[in-house]
């Protein structure tokens, strides 16, 4: 997802309050991330929930210094 597709989903705080559970509902549905936008600040993204699994996984291995990608992933390919 590129910055233009992060601008398009842009949610102003305000709107997420009001409106949580229909975000809630797009993300499940769509799997499509929500920024949620707080005056300019984009801090916070809304994403499924086996994606932040995902992503933590991520960071756990960089953050200890191993491979993203394992050798055994890339065989085949």
């Amino acid at each position: 997802m590129d910055e233009d597709d992060l601008e398009n989903f842009a949610v102003p705080i305000t709107h997420v309050r009001d409106s949580l559970g229909f975000y809630y509902q797009h993300v499940a549905e769509t799997e499509r991330p929500v920024v949620i936008q707080r005056y300019r600040d984009r801090s916070v993204v809304m994403v499924p929930l086996w994606e932040w699994r995902w992503l933590k996984q991520i960071e756990a291995k960089v953050r200890a210094g191993e491979p993203i990608i394992t050798e055994k992933e890339t065989d085949g390919h």
